[in-house]
């Protein structure tokens, strides 16, 4: 665990403490709430932009639904990796049905 912040980090946990009217301890695990909700959407977003993740595990990993996740690629403006033949087999698929 952290043990001592720089005094500029602690005097501003401090100022945010007051001024929400909580301890500095619940100031520090909202920022690293928010914190980590911030590395996780961007990891996924990162790792689908690269391939590495497909849409659906991107969104897991950013703990988002599918229909969020293509709402922040297109905020992001990052194109969806589906290709010529992956509609190939999802209209062989929906033609079996």
């Amino acid at each position: 665990m952290i043990s001592q912040l720089p005094d500029d980090m602690d005097k501003n946990i401090e100022e945010i403490a007051k001024i929400e009217k909580l301890d500095k301890s619940s100031v520090i695990k909202r920022f690293l709430n928010k914190g980590i909700v911030q590395w996780k959407e961007e990891f996924a977003l990162k790792m689908y932009q690269e391939g590495k993740f497909s849409l659906g595990k991107a969104a897991q990993g950013a703990s988002m639904t599918i229909w969020t996740f293509l709402d922040k690629l297109a905020e992001k403006r990052i194109s969806l990796n589906y290709s010529i033949e992956d509609l190939k087999n999802d209209i062989e698929t929906i033609d079996k049905l």
